[in-house]
């Protein structure tokens, strides 16, 4: 039974995620084309703007389903109420004041360089989207409830439907000439609808769940804040990080230049999620792991980790920055090949970063992500500083070396140090045994990814097809040959057969 619903789950996540990627897919083209240039930039800013709201989230919903969880296991129902109580009471003065801080922006909004005819349609768009957050911080204690029961299936559903009926309203709204007033009451009302939805499953599921002023104690709001201060630093520095791009450019270049630089930030952050649904499942083996003091083991997990992780960034990183050019036109139109520039520099520090996502999660796994958490706050901060000083100077390049600089420094030489001298581990053993393999794969790969790019300047949809299954053939064939050993070749051929001739299951009576 424990099989099935870890196997629920993880096909679950996958689904969404799959279903997020193909709707955004399809559904950017046809959003930038019929908003433009500069509306579709405004409607970045104000997305970007609102989404440092999320950081009023304080890692409160991270704790709830951590402490849920552990009450669920103990039959603690009362606990249970209390947790969910204080928690919803919390995030619900977050959202207060992410409402107070949307009316505030709007107020001082004169300071981003928007064309005059977008202004109020961009003040009331602001608005609209501080309410949805505003929502989205207090009702997200339900979702983190289903994560305690482990009903990912539940989520994904909800989720799921909620993506498509955006979609659908998104295509609607837009053919029939309305813009980013219009965007902003879908969002805010479709997630009302998934909120709903989410707290309606989870009390269905959870029958004696109830929220009450009396549950609401000091204790557990402690509880909640000592595990998830050190989670609200990590959501800090991402909001940081992957937010204050479009607030920069829109500051000191203009709304529609926030576009050139969305198209190529969408792209790396997939590449990442593609990458992180590979590593997640390592982060119960490196917790069991820690619990029995198995060093020898966590430093094979984190030799094993890097490689699995490198396998899949290093033909997703070479295609980014040879085939992005081809992609983005085949994709956005000839208008934006421009964005393939700043694709290319984005993905530079995306080799070590995609590739420490091990680190991070056996930093976590062992309880010794405080450091990390700091670190990545440190880079945020940094990423900010230089983006401004260097979009001055350098506009949209400058704003694209203002993220890699910092990036490349954390994860290539601060995480993996950090994370070998907490295991006791050789820099140099880690590098043979966790690098050099995939990147000799890589070099063949390169060599192809660039004559692809040198000789077919205007590929077809099946062309740019032929060119990606081409590098990934290779680079499969490269990787099984170089990376795995006899042992390992084994293993995923007896896997491979199986897959193609299952055998029957018997059951006993």
């Amino acid at each position: 039974m424990q099989l099935r619903t870890v196997l629920r789950n993880v096909f679950s996540n996958w689904l969404g995620y799959a279903v997020t990627i193909g709707l955004g897919f399809f559904l950017a083209p046809y959003v930038v084309g019929r908003l433009g240039t500069s509306k579709y930039g405004v409607w970045t800013l104000v997305v970007s703007l609102t989404g440092y709201f999320g950081m009023l989230d304080l890692g409160i919903r991270s704790s709830v389903g951590r402490f849920v969880a552990r009450h669920l296991a103990r039959n603690d129902d009362q606990s249970v109420n209390r947790t969910i109580s204080s928690a919803f009471a919390i995030l619900g003065a977050g959202g207060m004041l992410a409402l107070i801080a949307s009316i505030i922006l709007n107020l001082s909004f004169g300071v981003f360089k928007v064309e005059p005819s977008l202004e109020s349609a961009a003040r009331a768009a602001l608005l609209i989207s501080g309410l949805t957050i505003g929502l989205a911080l207090p009702m997200g204690v339900f979702g983190a409830v289903l994560i305690s029961l482990e009903r990912f299936d539940v989520m994904t559903a909800v989720s799921v439907t909620g993506a498509l009926t955006r979609a659908a309203l998104t295509l609607l709204v837009l053919k029939h000439g309305y813009g980013l007033v219009a965007l902003a009451i879908i969002t805010l009302a479709v997630g009302t609808c998934e909120y709903a939805a989410m707290a309606t499953c989870a009390k269905r599921l959870y029958r004696p769940l109830r929220l009450s002023w009396k549950l609401i104690d000091s204790a557990s709001c402690r509880e909640l804040f000592g595990f998830g201060i050190y989670r609200f630093f990590w959501i800090v520095a991402n909001q940081m990080i992957f937010f204050t791009d479009s607030t920069v450019i829109g500051i000191f270049l203009s709304a529609g230049a926030i576009t050139y630089f969305a198209i190529p930030g969408s792209l790396i952050n997939y590449g990442r999620n593609v990458v992180s649904l590979a590593t997640d499942a390592l982060y119960p083996i490196a917790t069991r792991l820690d619990s029995k003091d198995d060093l020898s083991g966590l430093r094979e997990l984190q030799i094993s980790g890097t490689r699995l992780s490198l396998l899949i960034a290093v033909p997703l990183c070479l295609g980014y920055i040879f085939l992005g050019k081809q992609f983005i036109t085949l994709w956005m139109g000839e208008q934006y090949a421009v964005s393939a520039v700043f694709l290319a520099m984005l993905a530079i520090p995306q080799l070590t970063s995609m590739s420490q996502n091990t680190s991070t999660l056996i930093l976590a796994g062992m309880a010794k992500h405080r450091v990390l958490a700091y670190a990545v706050l440190a880079e945020g901060v940094a990423n900010l500083a230089l983006s401004i000083v260097l979009v001055r100077k350098m506009g949209l390049v400058g704003v694209a070396w203002g993220t890699v600089i910092p990036h490349l420094i954390t994860t290539a030489i601060f995480i993996p140090l950090y994370t070998l001298r907490t295991l006791r581990m050789s820099p140099w053993e880690y590098l043979a045994k966790a690098y050099v393999r995939p990147l000799l794969c890589a070099v063949p790969v390169a060599t192809m990814c660039f004559g692809f790019a040198t000789l077919i300047e205007r590929p077809s949809w099946f062309v740019f097809g032929g060119e990606v299954a081409a590098v990934c053939g290779l680079f499969t064939i490269l990787s099984y040959y170089i990376c795995l050993n006899a042992v390992e070749q084994a293993s995923l051929q007896d896997k491979v057969r199986s897959l193609l001739r299952p055998k029957p299951i018997i059951y006993e009576i």
